[in-house]
């Protein structure tokens, strides 16, 4: 095994057993620490269960066999904030930056998409998926550039699709199987550079 690989995040990574995706592709270990409809700022937080987890993974010797010396922490935040409220999500990048870094491992932002169009979610967040799409890949990218975070920009590439139905499960919030081998192939993209 060449790359170890910390994946924290909620619902849109764990789909479809995205990590395992990932480590296929890049022939590396990849620990995911996942809890549905988590926020970012949990995972570095050590007071939560989650936190604690992540903590407990990157202090590792490494003598564990699924912890230890991560080469990248990968994170990502609740599937709006970004957009409806890019301050929180800043916040959160940088604690998990500085989490990250402590530990030696070079932290990556992985950056969601808006929802897809009609989806009751976006109903309810009042905007069409454009606009959702255009905040979530400026709110992500502030905060990577901000805390010097590798970014994999899933909002802009998902926008970027003359049809991107097919990237969404019928929720239209989480990616399909095909969408989640979208994301593990644009992240392995991301850290082979």
């Amino acid at each position: 095994m060449g790359l170890s690989i910390l994946m924290v995040g909620n619902s849109l990574t764990a789909a479809n057993a995205m990590p395992s995706m990932l480590a296929s592709l890049l022939d590396a270990q990849v620990v995911a620490i996942t809890r549905g409809g988590a926020r970012l700022a949990e995972f570095s937080n050590p007071l939560t269960k989650t936190g604690s987890r992540v903590l407990q993974a990157l202090e590792s010797d490494g003598t564990q066999e699924e912890y230890g010396c991560f080469d990248y922490v990968i994170a990502q935040d609740m599937s709006h904030l970004p957009a409806t409220n890019p301050s929180a999500h800043e916040r959160a990048v940088a604690k998990m930056c500085e989490l990250a870094r402590d530990h030696n491992a070079a932290p990556v932002l992985y950056g969601t998409w808006g929802y897809r169009e009609g989806s009751a979610k976006l109903k309810k967040l009042g905007m069409s998926a454009a606009q959702m799409g255009q905040l979530m890949h400026e709110g992500s990218l502030r905060a990577a550039a901000a805390h010097g975070a590798i970014f994999v920009d899933m909002a802009k590439v998902v926008a970027q699709m003359e049809d991107a139905d097919w990237f969404y499960a019928t929720d239209g919030v989480h990616p399909s199987p095909a969408g989640s081998q979208l994301v593990a192939q644009t992240i392995a993209d991301a850290l082979r550079c």
